[in-house]
This record gives structure tokens, C-alpha cells and sequence, in this order.
């Protein structure tokens, strides 16, 4: 793993502190077919593969098709990206793996979209700039935070942000 990612000694610590179950996988059975499957369906280069995989090591514990495959597809269905630009997501935030698509990605992409009005160009174009969004808390940020620049701005309705 550390050879084929071209780790440093230190990557592969942080990596193993972050997900000690790594050392109990097989790297040929296990670890190695997710790193092709990444680099294949992403069209990411080594490098960028092993900076997905040092940020989210628990990437590597997840089953290809019951949860990566389907979340890349979900997000470039629903989005509507090109395989380019589902990649540039991943890459910059590989979290989005890790969440369901039903009970988190989906409920936050649906309520942004509704109570912002937007278009699923807009919406795709603000996922794009932040993926984050798919992940924050509706009750916790962004409805306080949308409630907060209203008052804050004085806005009578959606319409006018």
C-alpha cells in the first residue's frame, strides 16, 4: 500500500491511526481492486488517489458495489456532471463516499433546492463551488444560518436572496 500510493512513512501512520482495520485487509483481495476502481472511474491519477485515500483511509473498507459505485452515480445522476466533474467533487471532498445518499445527500440537495428556488443548473454549479453543503445539517446550519441572513438582511421571502 505505502509502495503503490507512494506514501511517506508519516501518510501511512496518519492513516493507519485514522483506520487501525486497514492492517486486517488483504491488499491484493481488498485494498488494491478499490484503488483501480477510484482511479479508473474518477480518471485520477496515482497521486490524486492517494491524497483521496490519506484524507478518507476508511474508503478503503467500503464495499465497491454496495456503497462507492452507487454514490458516484447517484451524484453524477443527480447532478447531472460529467464524469470530469464528478471526479473534481470527490477529489476535493471524498467524504461523500462515506454518506447516504438517501438519508443525507439527497434530503439536503432537496430542501437547498426547494427553499432556495434554484434550478438544477444553479444547484449543480453551487455543489460544484461546495460540496459541503450535501453534508451540513439542515436543523443545525443551514436553516439557522438561511433564517439568520434574512432577518440579518432584512428579506421578506427566498425570492429576494
Amino acid at each position: 500500500l505505502q509502495s503503490r500510493l507512494e506514501l511517506t512513512d508519516a501518510k501511512l501512520r496518519s492513516m493507519i491511526t485514522k483506520e487501525p482495520q486497514l492492517l486486517g485487509y488483504s491488499v491484493d483481495d481488498n485494498m488494491e481492486p478499490k484503488l483501480c476502481y477510484l482511479q479508473e472511474r474518477l480518471h485520477l491519477n496515482q497521486t490524486q488517489v492517494a491524497k483521496i485515500i490519506s484524507k478518507q483511509p476508511t474508503i478503503l473498507c467500503m464495499n465497491v458495489e454496495s456503497k462507492l459505485e452507487p454514490n458516484i452515480s447517484w451524484l453524477q445522476e443527480r447532478l447531472n456532471l460529467t464524469d470530469a466533474q464528478v471526479s473534481k467533487i470527490i477529489w476535493k471532498l471524498p467524504q461523500l463516499l462515506m454518506y447516504s445518499t438517501s438519508d443525507k445527500m439527497e434530503p439536503n440537495l432537496d430542501w437547498f433546492q426547494k427553499v432556495l428556488k434554484l434550478s438544477n443548473s444553479q444547484t449543480q454549479k453551487i455543489v460544484m463551488r461546495s460540496p459541503n453543503i450535501l453534508y451540513y445539517s439542515i436543523e443545525d446550519n443551514m436553516k439557522p444560518t438561511l433564517t439568520w441572513l434574512k432577518r440579518r438582511l432584512l428579506l421578506k421571502n427566498n425570492s429576494e436572496l
